[in-house]
């Protein structure tokens, strides 16, 4: 999957440690469970749409 994929920005992107910098991985992406997993991508990359670039999803309701 890429940035724009889906006309939303890209969720955010997760590695080792769990713990980095006083930050920790959400707890759905260590748990396995591939449907919450893609649920959180979703959800995520919504969040950070409406925040960031609010034109990109007011230029998907259009369609």
């Amino acid at each position: 999957e890429e940035s724009f994929e889906n006309g939303l920005l890209e969720y955010p992107q997760y590695t080792r440690p769990q713990e980095f910098e006083g930050r920790e991985i959400p707890q759905v992406l260590t748990s396995g469970h591939h449907g919450k997993v893609a649920e959180w991508r979703r959800a995520e990359a919504l969040r950070l749409t409406r925040e960031r670039r609010p034109d990109l999803l007011e230029a998907s309701e259009e369609k």
